[in-house]
């Protein structure tokens, strides 16, 4: 009943928001064909909403301003951060909450192979600011701008896969900028969110249709596709990661966790409290950790499926998780003023002030550092484990920034919810 208030509320102020006379054709377009799903996952119907309310806002100025000259910005690590072990719950064991699998597990439909010609990006654009001897933004433009990319990762095959919402679509793009469309996953007006590179060398991510009919999918590197229904009826499938056991872990809106076997055996836990997990890592201390988007708590489950004492940060709203290059985990706060936090394995929080916006998705990068998107503010944020953020700008107007990987390559790689791909240049 709240998530089913909460979509009705961001979709009466979506429809203000269209109806408004500056509003741009591209945002309206963007709005009015996201109107048109259902159960779209909660965190992107967060950052939707915010990021589209924001890019109206914006619109706004930029008609009666002229535009700036976007710089890097950097804020101080002076900022003193908080931290809260007084507030968490001790690491360790308890009692096992509904480890018994709700269904026996749920076994592969026959693949399917279905493959597109390449589609080459437009000649892609690159940011004069921050300067070049630092990280700098290269954008991939999407044969489809209104496509709304979500999750990226990257995958066994050197490349970058994305999930596209709003067509249905898995993309791939190359280091070099080379998109791949593979066709639409699901039936007609079916949508396409969440994707992690799996232990067997696939990408993994979700279908459902216009019924939220969701499936777990598996794609091979050339295309073939198999896909697994989940035991709960619409179950509002949200992230997907690859745990430490060697299957595929991910979070449903419903108030569960799930496991996947490689072969599609699929066992479901039960999250206490009505809770929202979203999303999830494997985490340094080999359990699966994920966040409570409503819960203001982090979580955390064994392999074996035994649920640990949840740790708690009050006022957060948290979103992206990552295990972090010095051993602990991290997680962008959407409350607290807009926070990344990290917590130790013992179970303390410090939280970092993240430069004045909202960070939603965080990644490590191969720099050592944490990075993260921020859609309100158009930028991507580098932290240092010592706390020090750096934004950078992103080059084009209402990019909204979703999700955000570490590639290959050298380089972070985040999507655009308008229909681009970028690349933060590290070298």
């Amino acid at each position: 009943m709240i998530e089913n208030e909460f979509e009705e509320r961001m979709s009466t102020e979506l429809e203000r928001l269209v109806d408004h006379e500056d509003a741009s054709p591209m945002v309206k377009a963007r709005i009015e064909r996201g109107l048109g799903r259902r159960r779209m996952p909660r965190s992107m119907i967060v950052w939707g909403s915010l990021a589209a309310a924001a890019a109206v806002l914006v619109a706004l100025v930029v008609i009666s301003s002229d535009h700036g000259t976007k710089q890097q910005r950097v804020a101080s690590s002076g900022n003193t951060p908080t931290t809260e072990s007084g507030n968490v719950a001790p690491l360790g064991t308890v009692a096992p909450i509904d480890t018994t699998p709700t269904t026996a597990p749920v076994h592969a439909h026959t693949p399917t192979t279905r493959s597109t010609p390449p589609t080459t990006a437009r000649r892609p654009t690159t940011t004069t600011a921050p300067a070049p001897k630092g990280p700098h933004i290269t954008m991939f433009t999407l044969p489809d701008p209104t496509s709304y990319p979500g999750d990226i990762a990257a995958g066994a095959d050197g490349n970058l896969w994305f999930a596209e919402y709003f067509n249905g679509k898995v993309g791939r793009i190359t280091a070099s900028g080379t998109v791949t469309e593979f066709p639409q996953q699901a039936p007609a007006n079916s949508c396409c969110n969440g994707m992690a590179a799996g232990p067997d060398g696939n990408v993994w991510f979700f279908t459902f249709d216009n019924a939220s009919n969701g499936k777990v999918a598996r794609m091979t590197p050339s295309g073939a596709v198999s896909e697994f229904s989940v035991p709960t009826p619409t179950p509002a499938l949200q992230h997907i990661t690859r745990g430490p056991d060697g299957n595929m872990w991910f979070t449903e809106g419903s108030g569960k966790i799930a496991r996947i076997t490689p072969t599609g055996g699929i066992t479901e836990y039960v999250v206490p409290n009505a809770a929202q997990p979203a999303f999830l890592t494997a985490g340094p201390d080999g359990n699966i950790w994920f966040t409570e988007t409503e819960g203001a708590k982090i979580d955390r489950i064994t392999p074996s499926g035994t649920l640990l004492a949840p740790i708690t940060v009050p006022g957060s709203v948290p979103f992206g998780i990552t295990t972090g290059p010095d051993g602990n985990v991290w997680f962008a706060d959407g409350g607290n003023g807009g926070k990344v936090g990290r917590i130790t394995p013992s179970g303390t929080v410090t939280e970092f002030p993240a430069g004045g916006g909202v960070p939603s998705t965080i990644t490590t990068g191969p720099d050592g550092n944490l990075w993260f998107t921020d859609a309100n503010k158009n930028s991507i944020g580098r932290m240092t484990p010592a706390g020090q953020v750096t934004e950078i700008p992103v080059p084009t107007d209402q990019g909204q920034p979703q999700g955000i990987t570490a590639g290959h390559d050298g380089n972070v790689w985040f999507t655009e919810g308008s229909g681009h791909i970028g690349r933060v240049d590290l070298h």
